[in-house]
């Protein structure tokens, strides 16, 4: 099944990409408009990690997995989209780093700084839930002050209307409906496995995660507890992401709304021509038609 594989940790930089990029499970596609108006599309045939080792599948890991798999993917479709809109050639060496620098700020940013935050105004060894709820709450709040920020950005809004175009995309083979730019036009522009509905479950996670941890009297403990505990919060995300997308059920219905909620910050209405991107993105990752 295809998924989206939005990496939000890398946005300023996805927005570079005139294109969209699909993976499905034994290969992956990259459509991009090029500057004379033409459409290049290519398939690369890779299995991800899911396919090729049986325990990527198991549960609590898979989510790891998963997320490792779309960084290392979306890091070569950003560096190929680049060449081939002619842009200057950036060093392998150097886009990893910027990558790098990323997650460590997204680290400190949304995951260290609302945790010492939170410590002052509440002592996390008395009242560890009151103090992670205070810590949740500030996090949501750099969240969507800083995607409100960067969504005034030209590049970062079209970034975020080929984000819609993939979501229609999806809905659209998902349901079975012939590929055109009419049906998938009409499509929702959100998706319950959204990379943005994932941020948010890692937020709800966190609080109740964070809340079990003994929160000795020992600052750098507490905040260094958080980063050590962050693949867990991330695979128990993943999970709750995995359960709401295919249930119908009133709590899997509420988590579904409030990722929705978030997505309206990411998720824009795409052009007639970002969809079409989208499918022959689509297309090619489904081997519909061959492809250069």
């Amino acid at each position: 099944m295809l998924r989206t594989l939005l990496s939000q940790a890398a946005l300023g930089g996805a927005a570079a990409m005139e294109g969209v990029m699909m993976k499905a499970p034994w290969a992956w596609a990259l459509a991009v408009r090029l500057k004379n108006g033409e459409i290049h599309v290519e398939r690369h045939e890779e299995p991800a990690l899911s396919q090729r080792y049986p325990w990527a599948r198991l549960p609590f890991l898979r989510g790891v997995v998963a997320l490792w798999d779309a960084l290392s993917v979306s890091y070569r479709a950003l560096m190929r989209s680049a060449e081939l809109l002619g842009e200057e050639e950036v060093p392998k060496g150097a886009l990893w780093a910027t990558v790098a620098v990323s997650l460590l700020l997204g680290v400190g940013l949304f995951i260290v700084l609302p945790g010492g935050l939170a410590g002052l105004f509440i002592d996390p060894a008395r009242h560890p839930i009151l103090h992670n709820l205070l810590a949740g709450g500030i996090k949501v709040g750099l969240l969507v002050g800083y995607l409100l920020f960067i969504g005034r950005l030209p590049e970062i809004r079209r970034f975020f209307m080929y984000h819609g175009a993939e979501h229609k995309a999806i809905h659209a083979y998902e349901k079975g409906l012939p590929l055109t730019v009419e049906n998938v036009l009409a499509q929702p522009r959100f998706h319950p496995r959204c990379g943005t509905t994932f941020l948010v479950f890692v937020v709800l996670v966190s609080v109740l995660v964070y809340s079990l941890i003994p929160a000795p009297e020992v600052l750098w403990w507490r905040l260094f507890a958080r980063v050590l505990f962050l693949p867990l919060v991330a695979a128990l995300a993943f999970e709750l992401l995995h359960f709401s997308a295919r249930h119908n059920d009133p709590f899997s219905k509420a988590l579904r709304a409030l990722g929705f909620r978030f997505q309206a910050l990411t998720v824009a209405e795409p052009t007639p021509d970002m969809v079409e991107v989208a499918i022959r993105s689509t297309e090619a990752a489904l081997k519909r038609e061959v492809v250069a």
